[in-house]
């Protein structure tokens, strides 16, 4: 008897959409899915400013971030994860919870009781700032993680590099949703003396192509540039 043709196309299609959500590579069909409602609007000055609410909105887009990161650091293997002040915040702590490994916070000077400071920074626009972090949360030889949202010029990086360093702990890679690649931050870290450490985003400028203020399912009635100086 010959083999009939399948009469479940819809089937098919999920095995397929399941393959494709666990592809985890860099700008890869996870990644493309994240963008797809992670919107740019004009802010603080600048022409497109990344807004990881978009996928905050969506508890299942925000598994899928998770999850990305929680089997890429299974295999690297990491003995914590320091997150930046302050988005760092929101992504670190899930992500470190489902690998069983403490969260450190990487806070700005003054915020933290009990710390230690690093060295003034360029904040990745505009102005200086100083990170601190908690005394006593990094051991010598420690494989450390740095997470944040996005990297720009890298010089909020380099901060945290400098006081995982500083602590004796190794930074096993500076990981983030997204790279500005046009920014170099690469040139930037490595030009402060931290070849050794890599940087790791899951998309880059090119696949983030959502714009606010054109998306007809985001309200942006009256919507104007609030945003201090960034």
């Amino acid at each position: 008897v010959a083999a009939r043709p399948c009469p479940c196309p819809n089937i098919e299609r999920n095995m397929s959409d399941k393959e494709e959500l666990k592809d985890y590579s860099q700008n890869g069909a996870v990644a493309k899915k994240i963008a797809s409602v992670t919107p740019y609007f004009p802010f603080k000055g600048i022409e497109r400013f990344y807004d990881i609410g978009g996928f905050l909105k969506h508890p299942e887009i925000f598994q899928l971030v998770v999850d990305v990161f929680v089997a890429r650091y299974q295999k690297i293997g990491v003995d914590a994860i320091a997150g930046f002040d302050a988005r760092g915040f929101i992504l670190g702590p899930p992500i470190a919870l489902a690998l069983k490994k403490p969260f450190i916070m990487l806070r700005k000077k003054g915020k933290m009781p009990n710390s230690i400071s690093g060295t003034e920074y360029g904040k990745e626009y505009a102005g200086k700032d100083v990170l601190t972090i908690p005394r006593g949360s990094v051991k010598k030889g420690d494989r450390v993680l740095l997470i944040d949202d996005l990297v720009a010029t890298g010089g909020t990086l380099s901060a945290g590099i400098e006081l995982v360093k500083l602590l004796g702990g190794v930074v096993v890679e500076c990981s983030c949703i997204v790279e500005l690649k046009f920014l170099n931050a690469r040139k930037k870290l490595d030009g402060l003396g931290h070849k050794d450490v890599p940087i790791w985003a899951l998309m880059d400028e090119s696949i983030l192509t959502l714009d606010g203020l054109k998306a007809k399912d985001i309200d942006t009635t009256d919507y104007k540039d609030d945003g201090e100086a960034h």
